[in-house]
């Protein structure tokens, strides 16, 4: 790597179509660290600190139409893609990741209506949603934990419906919902019903107290006891017996969305420490000076930058090419959480004693961000959950292999930013099993044989086709065993999925993104991060990572987001900020 400085007027491309929500929000939101905003750090951390709803952001974000981006533009809403979406997401999440997933708990109430619900059951849902209504989905319960097989709600046929009798818990909005979808156990099978507690009322609802946690305190994790409630025939979504196929299915918006959350907190929690170590003065200069405090926000950029390629590229995937997202939905749910929570802790090492204050540098908010984002890799089924589906996935797409080239059209998986057709949820219903392999991993060769003449970078990415056919091999040894080795191969396909995705978009959208996505130092720093993680030797790039913190810092600066994709943030608050180096 040659030179660090950044031009400090360097241009950044202006917002790529589908981003053009998240920016819009972000103007409307303000910036997070103006302690005046109603979606505030600081407003957060008072909340937090008495375990209570931030309801000054869900002022906040309802007045700037988050909720609205829940509902298809065929149903009155603005959801248009899903990669906006994400977008969106990661903008609310910046500043207060309860209301993301509040929203989120509302998300995955709704989707199973848009895809499988009939005329009127859409209408009802979109009135609700629209007019701020908070959905909750019915599924956890205590013991059958993520079996869903060991449902206990039972929903049992009477004249003209159906009387509900169950418990469910730990489910998001769960005290404050006008409405749910529900897994019951019914005939002929598993049944999922909508039930709409503001028109019925509360006949037949006890609402369970809200659960005490470590993070997100402001967020209502609860519950509801069902007592002979009655619903009525027109209440079933889709096709009777068939809740186990629709769960499954709505699982993949909310698994694949969650990213979103954690972007936007490993955002903030960066953008906290860099401040901190450029107003910092040790040993006679700035902490930024010390190379160890370099060292850990360069990685911990190149872990964020990882983690939006794969969350990108599974964003889209829902958009054009849903069939695969029964294994894309899955390692994006495994490996964009933790990769954001492992850089929310690299910027902890920065910040040091600091990173457990509730005061202080931007208002103590750094501690509730930690415990927040650290309960993103659970939420929508654990990692392990995650990693049997994908060993599931892979042992099938293992058995079915054939020589034929993947058909992945890699431009427009990987073409961030670029419009796609409107979202229609039933025209494209989701897949339970794909059955295939995984393509954007499959497609590795070919961007391996266009870094062969980089000396620094094509050996990094042969490592990952090395381990590409390992973990193919150890599939078709093992079938559908379920051994340590078999989880263990299943992380290993994840990791490599990701540094394809790195790869993929640097080939495809590095000109078109321009700027930061043009410059190869995220990409050496990036794959070096993915083949550590892999146990395999990768020597450090230094002078890369000094780059990006050089591109960090201007990033900063320019108010624009950590990213590849060019998106301006919010004027910054610079009330209370420390001098800069």
């Amino acid at each position: 790597m040659t030179g660090t400085a950044i031009p400090s007027a360097a241009p950044a491309r202006a917002a790529l179509s589908t981003f053009g929500a998240a920016a819009e929000l972000e103007q409307a939101l303000g910036c997070p660290f103006d302690p005046g905003t109603g979606m505030s750090l600081a407003r957060g951390v008072r909340a937090d600190d008495l375990e209570a709803e931030p309801t000054a952001a869900y002022e906040a974000a309802w007045s700037a139409g988050l909720h609205e981006h829940l509902v298809p533009v065929g149903e009155g809403g603005r959801l248009a893609s899903f990669e906006s979406l994400l977008a969106v997401v990661r903008a609310a999440s910046r500043r207060e990741l309860a209301v993301s997933v509040g929203l989120g708990s509302t998300l995955l109430a709704t989707t199973p209506v848009w895809i499988w619900g009939d005329d009127r059951q859409r209408q009802r849902v979109a009135e609700l949603a629209l007019g701020r209504a908070w959905g909750t989905a019915g599924i956890s319960e205590e013991a059958a934990g993520s079996d869903l097989l060991a449902t206990g709600t039972r929903a049992t046929p009477t004249d003209g419906g159906f009387v509900l009798n169950g418990r469910k818990w730990l489910v998001g909005n769960g005290r404050r919902s006008s409405f749910a979808t529900v897994l019951a156990a019914s005939d002929p099978s598993f049944g999922l019903f909508l039930l709409d507690f503001d028109a019925v009322g509360p006949q037949g609802v006890q609402r369970l107290p809200k659960v005490r946690t470590h993070g997100l305190r402001g967020h209502d994790l609860s519950g509801f006891t069902l007592s002979d409630y009655r619903i009525g025939a027109d209440a079933v979504i889709g096709r009777p017996g068939r809740g186990i196929e629709m769960v499954s299915g709505m699982l993949q918006f909310t698994r694949t969305l969650v990213g979103g959350s954690s972007l936007g907190a490993a955002d903030t929690a960066l953008r906290i420490a860099l401040r901190h170590a450029r107003g910092r003065v040790l040993y006679g200069e700035p902490a930024l000076a010390l190379a160890p405090v370099r060292s850990l926000l360069a990685r911990g950029f190149a872990d964020l930058l990882i983690a939006e390629c794969t969350a990108l590229a599974a964003a889209r995937g829902l958009d054009v090419a849903r069939q695969r997202m029964p294994l894309w939905s899955a390692v994006a749910k495994y490996v964009v959480p933790q990769l954001c929570v492992d850089a929310v802790n690299a910027c902890g090492e920065v910040l040091s004693a600091r990173a457990y204050l509730r005061e202080g540098v931007a208002d103590g908010a750094f501690q509730k961000l930690a415990r927040d984002v650290a309960i993103t890799p659970v939420f929508e089924g654990t990692q392990l959950v995650q990693l049997d589906t994908i060993r599931a996935q892979l042992v099938s797409g293992a058995r079915r292999r054939s020589a034929a080239r993947p058909e992945l059209p890699l431009p427009l998986l990987f073409g961030f930013g670029e419009p796609v057709p409107p979202v229609a949820p039933r025209e494209q219903r989701p897949s339970i099993t794909y059955g295939g392999a995984d393509e954007v991993v499959d497609l590795l060769d070919d961007a391996v044989e266009a870094l062969r003449d980089d000396a620094e970078l094509a050996p990094l990415a042969r490592r990952l086709l090395t381990v590409r056919d390992e973990t193919r091999e150890t599939f078709r040894r093992l079938g559908t065993l379920r051994t340590s080795e078999a989880y263990e191969s299943a992380r290993r396909h994840c990791l490599v999925h990701a540094g394809a995705c790195c790869l993929h978009t640097w080939l495809q959208r590095r000109e078109a993104l321009g700027d930061l996505a043009a410059d190869r130092a995220w990409l050496s720093v990036a794959l070096r991060r993915v083949v550590e993680r892999l146990g395999l030797p990768a020597e450090p790039d230094l002078a890369a990572e000094d780059r990006l913190v050089h591109r960090l810092k201007h990033l900063d600066d320019d108010d624009r987001a950590f990213s590849l994709v060019p998106l301006r943030l919010a004027p910054q608050y610079r009330g209370s900020a420390p001098a800069r180096t």
